[in-house]
């Protein structure tokens, strides 16, 4: 009986845009950006209300195809924002902190060197002799398409049904990129960038597909109010069937009582939330745009080091 009350789906089901099942409940995967407002989640509520104002990809699903999310085919203009993810508000959880340590001792390792370098020679191989410098100005797209130095995929599993919060709402698991600003210089063909300081930034897809047929990847139990752990919703679920099987078989309250009771305990009930449903609400309402995601770029002043790039 649990299962049942907690796994219906969010929206009806349909394979034709515009074709919608009746829906049965007052509860729908659109309301979850106002759940979030309440829960103090301002970016996840962001980004997923750019999600509902977006427009379906020209793929047969209307989502991301899998060349642009690999990162083998570049993003069309409309579906990049660079505007909500902020790396001020990135820092302030632990766990992205811990990813920032680790990446900030890789950007100068052998494959940190050889990315940088590819980068530059590209850019600058034929270029006279002077003084040439690298600012993205913080903008990470700029940084994203010169060449970052290196990355790190930050990942949660999804066995920690513990952590809720704004991060595992908004990212969940994405890269975050450092990369390095300074000044390159040319003498007599030979190519040295010197690193001022270093710039670090998030990378990800706002996307729900699932790459199976069979399997739908769970995004957590959701209702107007917001998001609790699995346990916790399958009790209040469990709670709410008794006391309403418990008023029916009473048989003493007055029938309008009974449904504006019935109505009170259903705004609390909570439902199960997948990609599949996403997917869902664009095939029936044919709105709703995966979309590749920059953060704004957090800088650090380093000591000048040089980098031999040819010579």
């Amino acid at each position: 009986m649990a299962g049942t009350a907690v796994t219906a789906t969010m929206t009806p089901a349909s394979n034709k845009t515009g074709q919608c099942a009746t829906a049965t409940r007052k509860f729908r995967i659109s309301d979850i950006p106002a759940a979030m407002d309440k829960m103090k989640w301002p970016t996840s509520a962001a980004l997923m209300r750019h999600w509902f104002a977006g427009k379906p990809w020209s793929t047969p699903d209307g989502g991301m195809d899998d060349l642009t999310k690999g990162h083998r085919k570049e993003v069309p203009e409309q579906y990049i924002e660079d505007s909500i993810v902020k790396m001020s508000w990135l820092i302030t959880y632990e766990r992205a902190n811990e990813y920032l340590v680790k990446l900030r001792a890789l950007w100068n390792s052998p494959n940190g060197q050889k990315q940088i370098g590819a980068a530059i020679r590209r850019e600058y191989q034929d270029k006279p002799d002077g003084k040439y410098p690298i600012k993205f100005e913080g903008k990470a797209r700029a940084a994203e398409k010169f060449g970052y130095s290196n990355t790190m995929p930050v990942t949660m599993s999804q066995l920690r049904i513990d952590v809720l919060d704004d991060l595992r709402g908004a990212l969940a698991n994405f890269n975050l990129r450092v990369i390095a600003e300074g000044e390159v210089v040319i003498v007599s063909k030979k190519i040295d960038f010197v690193v001022s300081r270093l710039g670090f930034y998030v990378e990800d897809s706002y996307d729900f597909g699932d790459g199976s047929d069979w399997f739908s990847q769970p995004l957590g139990f959701w209702n107007f109010d917001g998001t609790v752990i699995p346990p916790e919703a399958i009790a209040r679920n469990v709670s709410i069937n008794s006391n309403e099987t418990a008023m029916v078989e009473s048989g003493v309250m007055d029938p309008a009582d009974v449904a504006e009771i019935f109505k009170e305990l259903e705004g609390t009930r909570f439902y199960l939330v997948q990609n599949s449903d996403f997917v869902e609400y664009r095939q029936c309402h044919g709105k709703g745009g995966d979309f590749r995601v920059f953060s704004d770029i957090l800088y650090e002043n380093i000591t000048p080091t040089t980098i031999a790039i040819s010579g």
